[in-house]
């Protein structure tokens, strides 16, 4: 598993991401140290004339200048480089104190053209860098040419056979070229499959987060539609019992608070109808689920082939209407979830533990549970759900093999006593 770059690393990498031009000057000084200084050397003890020593001294130093911008004008910098190149190639041989003769372009900076052909390679398309190649493999043939014959630029040929020397000659230079050609091309190829890499994973970063916030919209609109049912029924029951209490005997003294209370409830049920009625599609009402209604839930999941244990913990007393909707919201998606990810074979423990602060409801399977983009955007309107009741929703992995989904709703202040009152 290749791991993960140090905070160091990756500041370093980022700053050079974001400045190339600083990262190429650092480079280009590396390079001059060992090979400008060299070259440097060699010049300056050179017996050749001064004008020769300052021609080759102006194309060394256009060739380690050319690695600045070598990735932000790779183009120009690689045509410079060629020409500096072209230059050292023809130049008359050098002289050593010693009677040696060798050609310019022998010498050790020569070698940073190596470089920018592989950075021109890897900056540009398939066309201009075969343009690129094609320059390249020309500059070969004048060095092959210029080194065809030792003798012409006052080497020596000892002993040796000339066929071997201009077959092995030819034959380093092409492969060293196309080497240089390829690995260019090469990491072109990975950058551009990174950058499909990073948008694709960007795109489906924005997808996963554009599902989250329509879950999170249907559940709100399908809370609001739910609660208007609710409210309505809280609200209607209020107006019906003050409307009793009025008629009972309107000559008492609170027939007129009685009164007041209705018409403060209708105006309200009106107002309340006028803003929530209108994410109903039928208009109308219609009576809500509870845990009540838990049995035929429990028949509709066992009819699919999971296998439903339920085990209730306490005693149970009666909920508003808004948290009791709730409850049955929960363990509906909970043991749908069990049903798309655990499989028709799966097996689910369902515990009721009616405690002190509160309902606690736990759903656990013994399935692989959901996969990360799925469970998020399907755990998502949950979450919504509960947190309108103060509720708490915990879900992950069991040991072993399965998942766990523990849901906590807290008893309202509202909530009716356990009596049967």
């Amino acid at each position: 598993m290749e791991e993960s770059p140090s905070p160091a690393e990756a500041a370093v990498d980022s700053f050079l991401s974001r400045h190339p031009v600083s990262g190429d000057a650092v480079l280009a000084v590396l390079l001059a140290l060992p090979l400008g200084l060299v070259s440097v050397g060699l010049l300056r003890a050179s017996d050749s004339p001064l004008p020769l020593r300052l021609l080759a001294g102006l194309g060394l130093l256009v060739l380690h200048g050319c690695v600045v911008p070598r990735r932000l004008r790779p183009r120009t910098a690689y045509g410079l480089a060629a020409a500096a190149m072209l230059l050292l190639v023809l130049l008359p041989p050098l002289h050593d104190p010693a009677g040696a003769y060798y050609p310019a372009v022998l010498l050790p900076s020569s070698l940073v053209f190596g470089l920018l052909l592989y950075t021109v390679s890897g900056r540009l398309d398939l066309l201009p860098g075969l343009a690129c190649l094609g320059v390249a493999l020309a500059g070969v043939v004048l060095v092959v040419a210029r080194f065809w014959d030792p003798a012409s630029w006052g080497g020596s040929s000892g002993g040796y056979d000339l066929v071997p020397w201009r077959i092995g000659l030819s034959t380093g230079l092409v492969a060293v070229t196309a080497c240089l050609w390829s690995l260019g091309r090469l990491s072109r190829v990975r950058t551009l499959f990174l950058a499909e890499l990073r948008a694709k994973a960007e795109r489906a970063e924005a997808d996963r987060a554009r599902e989250r916030a329509d879950a999170t919209r249907a559940e709100r609109d399908r809370i609001s539609r739910e609660m208007h049912d609710v409210v309505s029924h809280s609200l209607a029951v209020m107006v019906s019992q003050a409307e009793g209490g009025r008629l009972s005997d309107p000559d008492a003294p609170g027939a007129g608070v009685f009164a007041t209370i209705a018409g403060v409830g209708r105006d309200a049920l009106r107002d309340m109808r006028g803003l929530l009625g209108v994410l109903r599609a039928d208009g109308g009402t219609a009576p809500q689920p509870g845990l009540g209604d838990l049995s035929d839930l429990l028949d509709q999941v066992r009819g699919t082939g999971v296998r439903v244990a339920v085990q209730e913990v306490g005693e149970a007393r009666p909920l508003r209407p808004a948290v009791d909707l709730t409850a049955y919201r929960v363990i509906q998606e909970g043991l749908t979830n069990v049903i798309k990810h655990a499989g028709a074979t799966a097996t689910a423990d369902m515990t009721l533990a009616w405690r002190p602060d509160g309902l606690h409801i736990t759903i656990a399977d013994d399935g692989a549970g959901p996969a990360v983009e799925e469970a998020g955007v399907g755990l998502t309107g949950m979450r919504e759900r509960l947190s309108m009741v103060g509720g708490t929703l915990e879900t992950g992995g069991r040991p072993g093999a399965g998942f766990l989904l523990s849901a906590a709703l807290p008893y309202e202040p509202r909530s009716l006593p356990s009596s049967g009152s």
